[in-house]
């Protein structure tokens, strides 16, 4: 299935259950790209949306990492599909067994859910692959991430709420300081559903947590923000 890759002009082939989704578009739209990054890495890259939306916000060289081999060569299907060969690239890997070091920044949407907690029973093995921490826990993708970041690299991705204490603990574990924080919430008076973090190693202490990012007015009825997200104002080229 061939779509347009939401917010750009870029394309995207994929299986519906393989699909890019809300957090892929909500990370995608928070991520600052610093100005002098050389290397971006993306963490279970899949079928490569977030790689290709990050072409829009850098120049620097994006390398995917993926250990599924569908969602591999369908990563390397997409960087071909939208002529992208020069500047991202993908590795079926291991990511605990990456030797790349001194990355400027990683970005990821690791899986969200442990092992012991109940999922859709209807899942493939590889959406639980995705999905669950089948082949990757939160502490190998932090522990990863410290080992391949320089020193003063960045690092962005997005998670559940009711395990970010969990995150803050294993960030401080591996020194990775969390500077930029925010919390996504369906409606405005909903508990949060997701949680965009942006961590520095080896950063000074001082986070700021940012304004909530509410999804809907009411029900069907996005509010500007989201309208603006989906339109891509992350990805708009400005004109000298």
């Amino acid at each position: 299935m061939q779509r347009t890759l939401l917010g750009t002009e870029l394309l995207i082939n994929q299986k519906p259950n393989q699909a890019f989704n809300l957090d892929t578009i909500l990370l995608a739209d928070f991520i600052k790209v610093p100005a002098r990054t050389k290397t971006l890495l993306d963490f279970g890259t899949g079928a490569g949306a977030l790689m290709l939306y990050m072409s829009k916000k850098t120049k620097s060289k994006i390398i995917g990492i993926e250990i599924q081999d569908e969602r591999y060569e369908k990563a390397l299907s997409n960087i071909e599909l939208n002529h992208l060969n020069d500047r991202i690239s993908c590795i079926k890997q291991d990511i605990r067994k990456l030797e790349i070091k001194n990355s400027d920044v990683i970005i990821s949407n690791p899986p969200f859910f442990k092992v012991s907690e109940k999922g859709n029973v209807n899942l493939t093995e590889d959406e639980t692959i995705a999905r669950h921490e089948v082949m990757l826990t939160l502490e190998e993708l932090i522990r990863s991430v410290a080992s391949c970041l320089k020193f003063g690299g960045h690092f962005f991705m997005i998670h559940r709420p009711d395990r970010f204490a969990e995150i803050i603990s294993e960030m401080n574990k591996y020194q990775l300081e969390i500077k930029r924080v925010r919390f996504v919430h369906p409606y405005l008076n909903a508990n949060p559903n997701h949680v965009l973090i942006e961590a520095i190693k080896n950063g000074q202490p001082g986070m700021k947590v940012e304004p909530p990012l509410v999804l809907y007015k009411e029900k069907h009825q996005l509010t500007q923000e989201m309208k603006d997200i989906y339109g891509g104002k992350s990805y708009v080229t400005k004109r000298a």
